[in-house]
């Protein structure tokens, strides 16, 4: 900065900057699934099939986060309401609750209010036994399916856990079922901030894929105000709009007509970003995401397409979950101490960075949308970079002490680049993602160069890899994946 203020008061210079020093490669990352190259919604190139161009730019986000877990290690929850789910599924990541698991049967092991809910909850049945259907196991694959595991599909997160909450039914059954479904939900993360996460979910999205079309919300009051208590603990609510292509600001429609804050309601945009057979509106729909021919995971170990508003919604459900896994150490701790707010963060962060601008979605267009705007995953994990306190995602060019990570994820054999820091030995230290150390190296630094790693003979899996001089006065953070 001293530099900077002497050559700008001179007459003979006429400009000054900063030499950028964070320039890098536009990195992408895309999974081995099997048939992801079917899945247009997450990457299209155009020769997939799918008739367009299209897609959420999933494999630029997965670059910078492929989900699972907060930079604190709290492991990220995303609930599905829906009728039913195959929770055996071999490439879904489903909840299991740890300490039903370790208890007995026939008892409230955990003392939540719910006997047995080792896998979730069935609201319709009131018990833990879920039903199968073919609509939740699609629904939550879009969220979650495993990624990079060499079959199948992939879903918004690589390993985010997908809670099944069932309906029996879904749009089918009675109001006071969805609402004891929202009431489990609530129960799980309200426990695990109450236990400072030894039991409970940390649960931060809803995906609700039914609804009542032509629904006044003022006829359900409860259902509406549900999604304020669900905001009040930091739970962002993703809801489908109708299958009909309507006005939802003149005929209504619950969930998505609900006014709640932290409910984002959702239309279905295809692969050449049209709308698709699908409700719009100016002051109701917030944004669309891809639910024409969307390939996902079905019974019984299986995969197929399917099309709807149901489709389009997990995609944001999924992208609140991957966002927070990019969001820095400070930004969570701001979170559990005021969930609702940094929740209303997030979402302001998805619709005013976070999405492509569509003409098919324009306000001002025929069939309009809030933000007309289609969810772009890139740009939504980026925007968590805005955080005051966080640097990770945007580093700031007058900062001394610059660092980068590379390749990441890795075999084992990591580069760690630096420049204008402070010379010395530094601590490095490899944490897991629930902050158990699992290998510390004492290393000396220069101030510029680069240092080389070797974890070759760790586990696969994602790590935090803090480096620390030994006088206290420097840190950085990575999040590293070993594959």
């Amino acid at each position: 900065q001293a530099a900077i203020n002497l050559f700008a008061g001179r007459q003979d210079v006429e400009i000054v900057q900063y030499n950028h020093n964070n320039v890098k490669l536009r990195d992408t990352l895309c999974p081995n699934d099997t048939q992801f190259n079917v899945q247009w919604n997450l990457y299209n190139d155009g020769t997939n099939g799918s008739g367009g161009t299209a897609d959420i730019s999933a494999c630029d986000a997965w670059a910078i986060t492929t989900g699972g877990a907060s930079a604190q290690g709290d492991p990220i929850v995303v609930a599905v309401i829906d009728g039913g789910f195959q929770i055996s599924h071999e490439d879904i990541n489903f909840f299991k609750n740890a300490t039903e698991m370790a208890g007995s049967s026939g008892v409230d092991d955990d003392g939540n209010g719910y006997i047995d809910d080792v896998n979730g909850w069935d609201a319709g049945g009131n018990d833990g036994n879920l039903p199968q259907s073919s609509h939740g196991t699609h629904v939550s694959g879009t969220v979650g399916a495993i990624g990079n595991n060499g079959i199948g599909v992939t879903g918004v997160n690589w390993d985010v856990q997908v809670l099944p909450v069932a309906t029996n039914g879904g749009s089918s059954g009675f109001e006071s079922t969805v609402l004891t479904a929202y009431g489990y939900v609530l129960e799980l993360r309200a426990q695990y901030d109450q236990t400072s996460g030894a039991e409970g979910a940390f649960v931060v999205s809803t995906n609700s894929s039914f609804g009542i079309d032509n629904a006044d919300p003022n006829d359900y009051p409860l259902w509406c105000a549900f999604y304020d208590s669900l905001g009040a603990y930091g739970i962002l609510s993703a809801g489908a709009t109708a299958n009909n292509l309507v006005d939802i600001d003149a005929v209504g429609d619950v969930p998505t007509a609900c006014s709640s804050d932290w409910l984002i309601s959702v239309t279905n945009t295809t692969s050449s970003d049209d709308l698709g057979w699908a409700g719009y509106g100016l002051t109701t729909i917030d944004m669309g995401a891809p639910g024409t021919n969307i390939l996902s995971t079905n019974p019984t170990n299986d995969y197929g397409q399917s099309s709807g508003t149901s489709m389009a919604t997990p995609h944001v459900a999924g992208a609140i979950g991957l966002m927070w896994s990019a969001a820095c150490s400070d930004m969570i701790t701001d979170y559990k101490n005021d969930p609702a707010t940094l929740a209303l963060t997030v979402k302001d962060y998805m619709l005013n960075s976070g999405l492509d601008a569509v003409s098919s979605l324009s306000p001002t267009g025929s069939n309009p949308t809030v933000t007309g705007g289609r969810l772009n995953l890139h740009k939504s994990v980026l925007a968590m970079g805005q955080y005051a306190s966080c640097p990770a995602l945007g580093l700031d060019e007058t900062d001394t002490g610059l660092m980068r990570l590379y390749p990441n994820p890795s075999n084992g054999v990591i580069r760690v680049s630096f420049s204008d820091i402070e010379e010395g030995f530094y601590f490095v230290e490899l944490n897991n993602l629930i902050g158990q150390q699992v290998n510390l190296k004492n290393e000396f630094i220069s101030g510029y160069g680069e240092l080389t790693l070797d974890y070759s003979s760790e586990a696969a899996g994602q790590y935090i890899l803090n480096l620390k001089n030994v006088s206290g006065n420097f840190s950085r953070s990575f999040k590293l994946i070993l594959e």
